[in-house]
């Protein structure tokens, strides 16, 4: 079930809104846990069993390391256990299938049958939020989690269950006991929704459109112009479509009564590679950081070490976005930029004008999406070269204007403002100013957002399937 869904919008959501706050505060956990199981399992119903283990076992697994001599061995079966989950559903058959390719290049022989394997929702962030908690549990920064209904409150909650943010129990493990209900923390939730949907439903979407209406041309009809289209498109698409959905998972956090921590900050804004993942999908960076770089040694070593842990955090976030070859050329890539910036390229960028370091940014960041939406790297060099003039085609079909209608300019001028901060910026002074004005606002871009989705089934989410 999506957030975007109308079932979701006018079923579910109101009716668990609607008991949550009827019942008395100690049993509101248990309707969260039972509608989340409901939420899950309305897409995932035979995965709902697989994910139930994954809890239990990991329950246990927190108190075997915090009451167990030997934590270290604990905590290494712990993550194993884990990691071995996320591997069989996500990449055993991307494993497979190279091994297979190698094995045919060698010789006539190949016996590897590959099976079909259906991936569990939500599968990448159901299994950080596991090893966070035990690895923290290992790190004496919580206490294991005696309840095992808290406890599966933390994993199930429907807000983060499919698509993040990744929130660690440390940051709400006190507020799943207890939590404050107030009138304005509701109310900021509603505004953060409806603000989230829009975001969606109303610039990702139509960004995606012209995005997937390009990149489906046969490549030897596309101009260079008409690459660049495609791809800043998808750059606004992404953005727009994980950050409405991380604020839309934040809005409903509050209306519950969580507060989740931001997962972006105006990425587009970075000054730098390093600055980037500061911004963006701050929940997925700070994990790598805390969990596999520090304990890899971080930079306390040699530069040397510290290069190789950047090429290994990088590959291994570029692995994590899918099973594919060009997810991993991805994460290298930014991996290759930040060891740059590291030996030399950092103090470069101190000594010149923040416009141009934003420039660079941007279009390191613009040409790794291209090996990210593209799915073989060969098509994604190709229209590389189409874009940079390298092999421009001679033959082109279609021509800007096609694409570029009134209504995508103005909602990518929009997108432009949003995405620079301005205009939150301008936005806030003005509702400071006009409070009704905000309300009227908030109930236009939830109108515009429900027309939007009865009218159209193009829906598309890019972070569902990770």
């Amino acid at each position: 079930m999506l957030f975007t869904e109308p079932v979701f919008l006018f079923i579910f959501l109101p009716a668990v809104l609607g008991i949550y706050y009827l019942l008395p505060k100690w049993c509101r956990n248990f309707l969260l846990i039972i509608a989340s199981l409901f939420f899950y399992s309305w897409g995932e119903g035979k995965a709902v069993w697989i994910l139930l283990t994954m809890i239990g076992v990991n329950y246990v697994f927190g108190l075997i390391i915090e009451k167990f001599r030997y934590k270290k061995i604990a905590l290494a079966v712990a993550i194993i256990f884990d990691l071995g989950y996320i591997f069989y559903f996500k990449y055993l058959v991307f494993a497979l299938t190279t091994l297979a390719s190698l094995f045919l290049k060698i010789s006539d022989k190949s016996t590897l049958t590959i099976p079909t394997i259906v991936m569990p929702l939500g599968v990448s962030f159901v299994t950080f939020h596991l090893i966070s908690y035990v690895f923290d549990i290992y790190r004496k920064e919580i206490k294991a989690e005696k309840n095992i209904l808290n406890f599966s409150l933390y994993i199930l909650m429907f807000p983060h269950l499919i698509a993040g943010p990744i929130v660690r129990y440390k940051d709400i493990g006190v507020q799943i006991k207890k939590r404050i209900f107030s009138t304005e923390l509701f109310a900021e939730g509603i505004k953060r929704f409806i603000g989230g949907l829009a975001k969606k439903v109303l610039i990702a979407n139509t960004m995606a459109s012209v995005a997937d209406q390009i990149l489906v041309i046969f490549p030897q009809f596309l101009s260079g112009q008409i690459v660049w289209l495609a791809i800043f498109s998808y750059s606004l698409q992404i953005y727009f479509d994980f950050s409405g959905y991380s604020d839309m998972a934040i809005g409903l956090a509050k209306m519950f009564g969580f507060n989740f921590r931001e997962n972006f900050n105006f990425p587009y804004m970075a000054i730098s590679i390093q600055d980037f993942w500061r911004r963006w999908h701050i929940s997925l960076s700070s994990w790598f950081r805390d969990y596999l770089y520090i304990p890899l040694g971080g930079n306390r070593k040699s530069q040397i070490w510290t290069l190789v842990n950047i090429a290994v955090v990088f590959t291994l976030t570029g692995l994590w976005h899918g099973a594919n070859w060009h997810f991993i050329f991805w994460g290298a890539y930014f991996g290759f930029f930040l060891i740059l910036e590291n030996l030399f390229l950092a103090r470069v960028l101190e000594k010149i004008w923040v416009g141009w370091r934003r420039l660079y940014t941007l279009g390191v960041v613009f040409f790794g999406w291209l090996f990210f939406r593209i799915g073989s790297l060969s098509y994604a060099i190709y229209l590389l070269k189409v874009m940079m003039g390298i092999n421009p085609n001679k033959t082109t079909v279609y021509q800007l204007g096609f694409f570029m209608t009134k209504e995508y300019i103005v909602i990518m001028i929009v997108a432009i403002i949003l995405a620079t901060g301005a205009g939150q910026k301008i936005w806030q002074k003005i509702a400071n100013k006009i409070p009704a004005l905000e309300i009227v606002a908030l109930a236009l871009w939830l109108i515009l957002s429900i027309m939007q989705l009865s009218g159209d089934t193009y829906n598309p989410f890019i972070y569902f399937r990770f």
